[in-house]
């Protein structure tokens, strides 16, 4: 009876700093850069942003490269531009896009993001996760690092 109860707490033990371990590695995960990552819109304005089969999902990269050079995609057009960063202040302007006509639903969600891009005063990284926040600090759009490599 002994052997099984310290067996039990053993493996009980054993389980909890297992689990201590995984939370503490993700509390220590490195936060992506903001330059040269692929983001990929996960929300807009608190709307959940899915992409659909045969068209380019939304996302945004920040070159830097001879110049601060923004390019990505809404989900139905290109887009490209410039911005502005100074630590955690950051804008776009001007952005341009393509002019391809696309369904009503990606048409909505590219007003959406190109709003939200200009609205963008300052931004903040979370591990893998970005956050693009207006001058009174309300979330206008939530992206994620994608890796293509």
């Amino acid at each position: 009876m002994r052997s099984r109860f310290a067996l039990a707490t053993t493996l009980g033990l054993w389980l909890t700093g297992c689990q201590n371990h995984a939370a503490l590695q993700a509390s220590m995960a490195v936060d992506e850069s903001l330059i040269n990552t692929y983001w990929k819109l996960l929300t807009v304005n608190d709307d959940p942003v899915v992409a659909a089969d045969n068209v380019r999902e939304a996302h945004i990269v920040l070159h830097i490269d001879n110049s601060a050079r923004l390019a990505g995609a809404t989900g139905c057009n290109t887009l490209s531009g410039r911005y502005q960063h100074t630590r955690q202040q950051l804008t776009f302007h001007p952005i341009v896009t393509t002019k391809m006509t696309c369904p009503a639903a990606l048409m909505h969600i590219e007003k959406a993001m190109l709003s939200a891009l200009y609205q963008t005063t300052h931004w903040k990284i979370y591990g893998e996760r970005l956050v693009l926040f207006n001058d009174k600090g309300e979330p206008l759009a939530g992206l994620r690092a994608v890796h293509l490599y």
